[in-house]
């Protein structure tokens, strides 16, 4: 027989002729059921874990669309904006630049950004056709100084949002 064999022979032998204390048993069965237990009382707390998870994925969504757009301070509603041939979609990537220049500018900034925005969307409907084509002719020339004027006073507020300001 090799040396392993005869090890293990004897190793079993031994084990063999070992008695365990009859309170380890109970001691074995007392530690295993704890160990279930805790186990058990694991699974309720990932489903707890899980169904806060669901409640903000359906709550901040729904929170999102329930918050007013900026751009109806501008336009007041999209039917609005869609009778000069603007679609839905153009009008969320308005809201997208206002979000960003509202994330960009100081409250004052915004402020004044905003009704600088104001102003020139009026003058931009006035001279839109409902195919969503400029006809500058349709403004009046006081008007159109006005036009001119507020651009040049919006242009630093869109280089600060736009990142492209000198500092």
């Amino acid at each position: 027989m090799s040396i392993d064999k005869e090890l293990r022979e004897e190793l079993r032998q031994v084990a063999d002729s070992m008695h365990c204390p009859p309170d380890l048993y109970g001691r074995v069965r007392q530690s295993y059921q704890h160990y279930v237990n805790e186990k058990r009382g694991g699974s309720h707390m990932k489903k707890r874990m899980l169904t806060g998870i669901i409640a903000v994925a359906i709550l901040i969504p729904s929170a999102v669309f329930a918050s007013s757009y900026l751009a109806d301070e501008i336009f007041e509603t999209v039917e609005n904006i869609e009778l000069h041939g603007v679609s839905p979609e153009e009008y969320q990537e308005i809201e997208g630049m206002l979000q960003a220049a509202k994330g960009k500018l100081t409250e004052d900034e915004f402020k004044e950004y905003m009704e600088l925005t104001k102003q020139v969307v009026q003058l931009k409907l006035k001279m839109t056709d409902e195919k969503g084509v400029s006809h500058e002719e349709m403004l009046t020339q006081e008007e159109q100084q006005q036009f001119e004027q507020l651009a040049s006073k919006l242009a630093p507020y869109f280089e600060k949002i736009n990142g492209t300001a000198k500092p």
